[in-house]
């Protein structure tokens, strides 16, 4: 019964609407309908109809039932509409479903009032009767069980994806930027090409600081691509949902870098220790002071292009320069690491009131 009065109720709804946008339309098609009613009622309008042919009709708008019950139903945007709803997410499509099979039966059941006063023998007119509920338990059924098998099936293959872990996603959607890429392209080229050079001449009488500095230039091009990145970040989310300080900042990177360059980095520390492990010790310091440098300035509160012309250049020059004196000097190279992280550090929070 109450399931009678939610479709009166959807019913008088519609037509409500209807009359708002098209009254005359409205008012004609209910007089019509009225009209066949009425004649219908009082036999004006009569209509044979024999067992047989009534059967075939019958089957025939079940069949246009089952291939409507096919069709891709949005039970989403049902369950979001009625998301405030005491009833659970079951029932709720359940419901939606019984009203698509109703829907989908709509000429079948007008054939039935049509057959109760039209076929000849009224004592079979439970088989039509029994072919229509039958066909809509079928529509019912069907809309269920494929939308049943549809959400198994995202569950599957959300299932079969690759779990990221949320730190390493936000890091690449953080820092990954298009500058960067192109960076880390030029970068690991030049590294490829002059670590190829190591692999193909190792057992020759050469000099190799020249490869040595190359590498750790093309290693300095790419840490740069970083100063690009750190404006990409959510600061306002880093500010206030999730406040860090610059030691989480600089972990994460520093992490960043590592999964990108690390591969490189290891494969020239073993191309490097058979060609020379002395050159090799010196550079790799110099690179990890180029890092740390890199990533420091990245997180100070100036323009980007003033960080690369005024600050890495000359740092990168002057490290590379300090490389070719004895190794004496090399600790002189500390100082722009200490001073770029306490201005790093001072500045860094300024990013998330930009």
């Amino acid at each position: 019964m109450l399931f009678l009065f939610f479709w009166i109720k959807i019913g008088f709804k519609r037509t409500r609407d209807l009359f708002k946008i098209s009254p005359i339309t409205v008012i004609w098609a209910m007089i019509i309908f009225s009209a066949f009613i009425y004649a219908f009622i009082n036999n004006h309008i009569t209509i044979q109809l024999d067992l047989k042919l009534s059967v075939l009709i019958s089957l025939f708008l079940v069949i246009y039932s089952l291939s409507c019950s096919f069709k891709n139903y949005n039970v989403m945007l049902y369950l979001i509409k009625y998301t405030k709803s005491k009833y659970p997410n079951k029932i709720i499509i359940v419901k939606y479903l019984m009203m698509q099979a109703f829907k989908n039966n709509i000429m079948l059941l007008v054939f039935i009032i049509i057959s109760y006063n039209s076929i000849k023998n009224i004592k079979y007119f439970p088989i039509i009767l029994g072919i229509t509920l039958f066909s809509m338990i079928l529509s019912f059924s069907i809309m269920y069980i494929r939308n049943k098998y549809n959400n198994m099936r995202i569950i599957k293959i959300y299932s079969k994806r690759l779990n990221i872990n949320p730190f390493i996603k936000s890091a690449l959607y953080d820092y990954f930027t298009s500058d960067f890429f192109a960076l880390s392209i030029i970068s690991i080229t030049i590294s490829l090409i002059f670590i190829a050079t190591f692999i193909n001449y190792f057992n020759t009488h050469y000099n190799w600081e020249p490869h040595f500095i190359i590498i750790t230039v093309a290693f300095a091009i790419g840490f740069l691509g970083v100063i690009e990145s750190i404006p990409n970040i959510n600061w306002k989310f880093q500010a206030i949902l999730s406040p860090n300080d610059y030691k989480y900042h600089i972990k994460r990177t520093m992490l960043f870098l590592g999964g990108i360059y690390g591969w490189l980095l290891l494969l020239f520390v073993i191309t490097g220790s058979i060609i020379n492990l002395g050159l090799l010790l010196k550079y790799f310091y110099c690179l990890i002071v180029l890092l740390l440098v890199t990533v420091n300035v990245a997180f100070t509160f100036t323009n980007k292009i003033l960080k690369v012309v005024l600050i890495m250049l000359p740092i990168i020059a002057i490290t590379i320069w300090i490389s070719t004196l004895p190794a004496v000097f090399l600790p002189i190279l500390i100082i722009p690491v200490v001073i770029t992280f306490f201005k790093a550090k001072n500045e860094y929070r300024e990013w998330s009131t930009s």
